[in-house]
């Protein structure tokens, strides 16, 4: 009998090991060790895209502040990561360059901007 195909079956299974499984359970356990670590005052990213600051810790759940007094509850697998540096957008990023403050930024008044464009808002003017 010719041991080749048994070597290349058990050379087979040996890649997928490497390539698949490994991985995978490294990745598992980063992310548990990530949600051991978060403590109250950590800025968040949850795996939904929300920002905010660890709140509260529970057993089981966390909540996150996303807004000046809204916490939201989530189980602590759903933090996908925590943040280390701030998130500033690309306005701000400009104006801080540019030397600007919140409150010299002018934004267009433009009725295509802002939750009026969606598509049938105008329709009952």
């Amino acid at each position: 009998m010719d041991p080749t195909p048994l070597l290349m079956i058990a050379l087979l299974g040996v890649a997928f090991w490497l390539l698949v499984i490994r991985p995978a359970k490294k990745k598992q356990a980063d992310q548990r060790d990530l949600v051991n670590r978060i403590k109250v005052g950590d800025r968040v990213m949850t795996t939904a895209g929300l920002f905010g600051y660890v709140a509260e810790l529970r057993a089981d759940d966390v909540g996150v502040e996303i807004a000046d007094g809204v916490v939201v509850f989530m189980v602590k697998p759903a933090i996908a990561k925590v943040m280390t540096e701030p998130i500033v957008s690309e306005t701000e990023t400009a104006a801080a360059s540019e030397g600007q403050t919140d409150e010299s930024i002018v934004l267009p008044d433009d009725e295509a901007t802002g939750p009026s464009s969606a598509p049938g808002a105008n329709a009952g003017k």
